[in-house]
């Protein structure tokens, strides 16, 4: 049997970090994980690569409505750059535009109590996946 390769989805913030998982074959990115204040969040997620057989990594990036700078892209940005220099895979910013308003709306349908960052990596990794087909 041959493993299919999976795609992690990352939704960046300063205190948690969301994760979602997808694989090329069904092409449906499902809420994986959220890391809280990790001490080294770049080591969890290589581990974390390793073990679900990850070949590529999509991070969220907070462009805004209006493209306008921010102290979260800036972050997001150096994260971005961390991740790049210590994890050996494709990693792919994909725009994160509106994806927190959609998770809160998706956890209030489902009757959800609180935004879970899961979920908003999961949109992040679905609106790239989506953009394949």
């Amino acid at each position: 049997m041959i493993l299919q390769e999976k795609i992690l989805g990352v939704d960046y913030g300063s205190s948690k970090i969301g994760l979602a998982l997808a694989d090329l074959e069904t092409k449906i990115a499902t809420p994986y994980k959220i890391l809280i204040k990790e001490k080294d969040p770049i080591a969890k997620i290589k581990e974390i690569c390793q073990r679900e057989s990850v070949g590529k990594v999509i991070v969220g990036v907070p462009l805004g409505l209006k493209g306008i700078d921010s102290k979260q892209l800036k972050n997001t940005l150096e994260f971005v750059g961390k991740l790049k220099s210590e994890i050996n895979l494709e990693i792919i910013e994909q725009d994160e535009k509106m994806t927190s308003i959609y998770a809160q709306k998706l956890l209030r349908e489902t009757r959800g109590k609180k935004f879970d960052d899961s979920v908003a990596a999961m949109l992040i990794l679905q609106s790239y996946l989506d953009e394949l087909r």
